[in-house]
Order: C-alpha cells, then structure tokens, then sequence
C-alpha cells in the first residue's frame, strides 16, 4: 500500500512539474513575441524558402491573376530579401499570403484599405494582438506541406475508388454477423477480410503517408479556425472572424479526427485501437472524406486559407512599420505621377532619404557607386509595396495604378544559349510588351550597356522614344550622358553627384535636378592607387576624344 501511495506521489509529482514547465515556456514565448515586435528580424528559416511560393505559383496556374510582379522584376529587385525582411508570420500559410500578396499589386482601393484596417488593429491592440500571436504560433510553420494543393488540386490528392475502402471496412462485421448463423464460414470469412484489408492498408499506406503532412497540417488550419472563433465579437476583426465561422461550418467535425490518421501510440490501448483502424481501414476513409469535402467546399477553404493568412501578415506588417524610421500610406492619383517625399530604401540600416516627382519619362545618371540604382530600387519597391502591403518607406508617397516593370540586373544564360546583350535585349522586349497591356511604370538601369558605345546610344534612344509615346512613366538610370542630350525635350533629367579630393571621395547620396556633369571611374583608379602611368593615359584619351571626338591612336598620346 505504501508503494502504490509513493508511485502516485511521483506520478502526481511529474503532472505537477510538466504543467510547470508547459506554463514556463508559454510564458516565455509569450514574452518574446512581445519583445522582437517592432524588431527586424534577425533570423530566417532557410528550409521554409522552397515551399514558401507553392501557393503564389498555384494561384497564377489557375486563377485569372489580371495584374502580377514578374519572375524578372522580382529578381531584379532582391524581392526575395525584402520578403525575409518583412516575414515575421508565425504560420506557413501567412508566409504563403506574404509572398503572394507582393506579386499581385491591387487597382481596388477597398482592399487594400480593408488590409490597413487589420494592420491598424494590431498596431494599436497589443493584448489581443498577442492572443491571436498565441493561436497562430500553435498552427505554426510545417515546410512543404502543400496544403494549397487542396485549395487547386485537390482531385490530385484523392485515392482512386474510395467507395471500395467503405465496403472492405463493412465486411469484417458482416462476416461477424454470418457467425451467428455459420460459424465455420463466418471465422473464414472474418479471417479473410482481415488479411484482405490488413495486405490493402499496408500497400496503399505509402499514398496516405506521402500526404501526411497535408493532412495533419489541414488538420492543424481548422483547430486553428475554431480557435479564433472566441473572437468574433472584437470591435475590428468581427467581420474577418465571422466570415472564418461561416466558412468552418462544413469543416467543423473533421478538425480532431484528421489528427489522429496514421499516428500510433505505444500503449497496449493504442496498439490494439491501430489493429483496429488497420482492419476497418479507417485512415484510407477518413482521408478519403476529408479530400472530398475539401474538394466539395474549395471557395470557403480558400477564404479560410486566405483569412488566416491575412491576419497573419497584419500582424507582420504591424511590427514591420514600427521597425523602421518612418512608413506612410499611399495615395492614388488618376493622373500618371510618382510623387515622394523622404523615400528610402527598405533593406538600408541608415539610409538617406530623397524627394522625387515623377510626372513625366526621366533619366537619371551619375558617377559610379553614387546611388542611382539603389534610388531606382527604392521607388520601385514602393511602387510594389503601395499597391500590394499600403505601406511606402517615405513621408508621403502617391501615384496612379500601375504594374511596376523592371530591366536591371540582367545575366547570360548559358543553358538557354543566350549571351549577355541577348538576355538585355529579351529582356527590354518583355517591357515594350507590357506596356502595350497594361499602364506600366518602367525602371531600367544601365539600358543596353551589353554591346558597342555606338549602337548602345543609338539603339536605346529609339526604345526610350517609343516608350515615351506607350501609356507608361518610365526611369531611366544610365551612364550615358548622351541620351541626355538626345532626349532633352521629352525626358527630365535627375543626377546624383560626388566630392573628389586627393585623399576621397564622398557621395551625398542626394538626388539633385539636372543631368551629371561629373565622372568618377579614372578618380577612383587614382584613388585605389592605380599605377601612375595608366591613370595619366586614361586622362590623355579623355581630353584628346573632348577636344576632336575622335579617339586617337594610343601610341600618339604623350
């Protein structure tokens, strides 16, 4: 007796000190989310970057996307760094969203001023917001679960014949049955059944078991969704929450079951309770419904999905502004300007911020290093970021809608067989394409720098021509300082400029009216200590192409 009382003093003991503990690291998260609010983050989880544009990619597969980011201006503008730096989410499914709500740029004003509703809210409800951080953290992030397969290709998932797998588990009990009359044929036929179905389970398993994690991750997505229910009556999410309570309702009594597919225990309870699901080959069905109803209901999964997401990125969006300097709303004009004010670049730990208005095509040019890229960047950044998050780096910030188009960070290909300037020239073909579709707002850096200095000035001051007569507005960051010259009464000019001492030189970073009237690559031959010789030569070439426009031979320069 004495025994039994110390062996339930130390079972008593272990609750205790697991309900401690659980309690403990609760509290500590709890504690963190509230700390890196408002924080960039320090860490990215490199294994969720290959799953993390399943449902983007999907959703252009088979939805009528009108407007999108393409592959080439999301690279051309390390997108994919400025979405780990605004990926704070908790769940897969908000980090999907992200990613997919940054190519898909709204002309619907609604939405997105619905989108800073939510942001609002969290920006300025801390407790709730941390409740919802606690619900969302527990559906957390499982990578490469394809659950936005179910959303499009949910048919993919099903296994064949499912009305099979009803009639197998059916007939174990029906040779129950037959006992009561035969017992010979009854036994033989329980027996039977159960090989027959224990030999299916096993050899059919694999189809399920290369589901699981969507099944167990959907599984995960409605707990959540009954979670949230508890706020339908919060002034500023009621209308979300109900919309996720009436989209739940057909999904209600599948959340606990889904859990339990294809998860063993180890207890004599859990043994005998999995023989049992093996012999009725309860997994296969219980897959099986699930997918059909997912299939039947795909709309008001969709908005689930969607939904949970979208909370999921407000929050994320949240503490995404109030880590950086300053952020701003954007307006929308009818009139195709860009107009900002202290814009900077998101990704900068100390930038400097600069005014632009943009209300017609504009080249901007420059020394090397003094910034003209990085500026380009910014304001296509936030020309994505006002039609995508409601959120500009700037002051003020207001433009017409349109589709950001890049040409900037183009390379070769060598498996497609095509050279540096064939890559250019392809390149700049998709954006006059464009532009015949859609009003585009056009960034290209260093037009046409891929072939000779002739046909580079020639050929890109016939493009910028034609794109000055398409519906566009278009910057333009180049060396050439000629095409300012040839386009000087239809392109504005912007320049930014250095300070070159002996010992330096500084760039203010600043943009200033005006094309450039300095250059800085023999300066910074010099300044790297380049041998005196060359630097010399270099500057004989200079002065001897000003002063007769021609280039003279090498050996006559002294």
């Amino acid at each position: 007796m004495e025994i039994l009382f110390l062996i339930m003093i130390g079972i008593a003991a272990m609750i205790v000190f697991s309900l401690i503990s659980s309690r403990r690291a609760r509290m500590l998260f709890r504690q963190r989310l509230m700390n890196e609010f408002g924080t960039a983050p320090t860490r990215f989880n490199p294994d969720i970057w290959g799953s993390v544009s399943d449902y983007w990619d999907r959703k252009l597969k088979y939805e009528k996307i009108d407007v999108a980011i393409d592959e080439l201006t999301w690279s051309d503008l390390d997108m994919d760094e400025v979405f780990k730096r605004l990926d704070t989410c908790l769940t897969s499914v908000g980090d999907e969203v992200l990613y997919a709500t940054l190519h898909e740029p709204r002309w619907d004003d609604e939405l997105l001023k619905e989108r800073e509703q939510w942001i609002n809210f969290f920006s300025e409800n801390p407790k709730e917001r941390l409740e919802i951080q606690m619900i969302l953290s527990k559906l957390g992030k499982s990578s490469y679960n394809d659950v936005s397969a179910l959303i499009f290709e949910s048919e993919l998932k099903a296994l064949k014949n499912p009305e099979i797998y009803t009639i197998l588990a059916i007939i174990p009990f029906l040779s129950i049955g037959i006992c009561l009359f035969n017992l010979s044929i009854g036994l033989i036929s329980v027996v039977l059944s159960v090989i027959v179905n224990g030999v299916i389970y096993y050899y059919f398993k694999k189809e399920i078991a290369k589901n699981l994690l969507t099944i167990h991750y959907l599984s995960a997505i409605l707990r959540c969704c009954n979670s949230l229910l508890g706020y339908q009556k919060t002034d500023g999410l009621s209308a979300l929450i109900a919309e996720i309570q009436q989209d739940n309702l057909p999904f209600k009594a599948l959340a606990g079951k889904l859990s339990g597919v294809m998860m063993g225990g180890t207890s004599d309870l859990d043994i005998l309770l999995d023989y049992l699901k093996i012999i009725t080959l309860y997994d296969f069905r219980t897959y099986n419904k699930a997918i059909a109803l997912v299939s039947k209901n795909k709309a008001a999964f969709h908005r689930i999905y969607q939904n949970i997401g979208e909370l999921d990125l407000s929050i994320a969006l949240a503490s995404f502004r109030k880590s950086l300097p300053w952020t701003v709303n954007p307006t929308f004009t009818e009139a195709f300007t860009v107009v900002a004010t202290d814009l900077y670049h998101p990704l900068l730990h100390a930038p400097i911020a600069n005014d632009i208005e943009l209300g017609k095509n504009s080249l901007i040019t420059g020394s090397n290093a003094s910034g003209k890229s990085t500026f380009v960047k910014a304001l296509a950044i936030n020309s994505i970021f006002a039609q995508t998050i409601y959120t500009c780096t700037a002051s003020s910030f207001s433009l017409a809608h349109c589709l950001p188009v890049t040409s900037m960070a183009v390379k070769d290909d060598i498996l497609a067989g095509d050279s540096y300037f064939m890559a250019e020239i392809k390149s700049l073909k998709r954006t006059l394409d464009k532009v015949n579709s859609y009003p585009c707002l056009c960034f290209i850096d260093e037009i046409l720098k891929g072939t000779n200095t002739i046909e580079r000035i020639a050929a890109s001051a016939a493009i910028l021509d034609y794109l000055d007569q398409q519906n566009c507005l278009c910057l333009i960051a180049t060396h050439d300082i000629e095409l300012t010259n040839i386009l000087a009464n239809t392109y504005d000019n912007y320049h930014f400029q250095e300070t070159i001492t002996d010992e330096t030189i500084w760039f203010d970073y600043k943009l200033h009216t005006g094309p450039a009237r300095t250059k800085n690559a023999i300066a910074l031959l010099n300044y790297l200590e380049f041998d005196q010789e060359i630097v010399a030569n270099a500057n004989a070439l200079v002065d001897s192409f000003a002063a007769t426009e021609k280039w003279p031979i090498l050996s006559s320069i002294s």
